[in-house]
């Protein structure tokens, strides 16, 4: 487990996004990681995960990405995101970060047993 590490970095501003290329370009980078909800917030449109301006950004990191031979990820906050960034090319999406899938659990939870929360 020791031998071999993914290194990636995070895009999440329009600084990073403009010099995606030269982060792509950087020996033992392997990955470029889009944050969209604080790149959305960069970018001026916080949470329009769907606005052509993000999805702008997003085409960059890829075509670096291409260019340089490097993977890409992204946080996919809903399903058709993650099938426009897996069809630019996404190796990575992952669907929410700890908190929000532990919250997703613990809601499923309380959704199935809910007779059992109800207070007399």
């Amino acid at each position: 487990s020791n031998r071999e590490r993914l290194f990636g970095i995070q895009v999440e501003t329009l600084g990073a996004v403009e010099a995606a290329g030269e982060i792509a370009a950087l020996d033992g980078c392997d990955l470029l990681f889009i944050g969209p909800a604080d790149l959305s917030l960069a970018l001026g449109i916080v949470g329009q995960f769907h606005h052509d301006k993000l999805w702008e950004a997003i085409s960059r990191v890829a075509d670096a990405c291409k260019r340089y031979g490097k993977s890409w990820g992204c946080v996919a906050p809903d399903p058709a995101f993650a099938d426009r960034a897996v069809e630019m090319g996404c190796r990575m999406p992952t669907f929410g970060n700890d908190i929000v899938i532990l919250r997703r659990g613990i809601e499923a939870v309380k959704g199935a047993f809910a007779s059992q929360f109800e207070v007399t």
